[in-house]
């Protein structure tokens, strides 16, 4: 984004580049989380259960390319509120920010007329689950177990196979997604964290994935099937 040359542009006021908050940045989506900002995660201004893990090979929005793209690396971002991307932390009603004191590193830089600060460090010194996991916990080693068996590149392989016909493809990606599922299930349950964190253990669910593909996923008892949308 860039500033139009004309002479009324040149002529405004200090005061009117300046971040009005009116939320429009914050209702695209919440801020991804850098090295900077963990002071915030440590105090507990932002909890583990109100970030989402955005996993490599994900198709995600770039903020800076202004497209959606595979993810080369892990991102940490603070989840959406009313199935929406909008920050969680946003308020709609009072056009407010819940945390703007102590903002992430994102929204301080973020200024939708003049984008380069942020594209500056944009890529750089983001945080992963590891940074916020202490070395030998015991659920990093299903973070990896998932990971490699659920991957997005995978999974987007996979359906893009079964989307054809293929069925051994098929019954390989209803495993894949059975397994997420149940897994996300068993640590709920067993480790006590509660569904809001899987999302942040274990990224987005795999059904949801396969929803951005046009690819619905239908419980069917204990099992599930597919629903591939016409003319994809």
């Amino acid at each position: 984004m860039v500033f139009r040359s004309n002479t009324n542009l040149q002529n405004t006021s200090e005061n009117t580049l300046r971040c009005k908050r009116c939320g429009a940045c914050c209702r695209n989506g919440g801020p991804a989380l850098h090295e900077e900002d963990l002071p915030i995660l440590e105090d507990g201004t932002i909890q583990l259960a109100d970030i989402v893990t955005l996993r490599p090979g994900e198709r995600a929005y770039d903020q800076v390319a202004e497209s959606i793209v595979p993810l080369e690396a892990e991102i940490l971002k603070i989840r959406g509120r009313d199935n929406t991307w909008t920050c969680r932390y946003f308020s709609p009603e009072g056009q407010s920010c819940g945390i703007y004191e102590t903002r992430p590193l994102e929204c301080e830089l973020l200024f939708c007329r003049d984008t380069e600060p942020l594209a500056q460090v944009y890529d750089k010194g983001r945080l992963t689950r590891a940074d916020l996991l202490p070395a030998g916990h015991p659920l990093l080693e299903l973070v990896a177990e998932h990971d490699a068996k659920c991957a997005p590149h995978d999974m987007e392989a996979l359906a893009k196979r079964a989307r054809t016909g293929d069925d051994e493809a098929g019954l390989a990606l209803k495993e894949m997604v059975l397994f997420d599922k149940e897994l996300r299930r068993l640590v709920a349950e067993k480790a006590g964290t509660g569904t809001d964190m899987t999302d942040f253990l274990f990224g987005r669910p795999l059904s949801t994935l396969l929803g951005v593909m046009n690819i619905k996923v239908y419980a069917v008892g204990d099992s599930i099937r597919f629903g591939f949308a016409q003319g994809d």
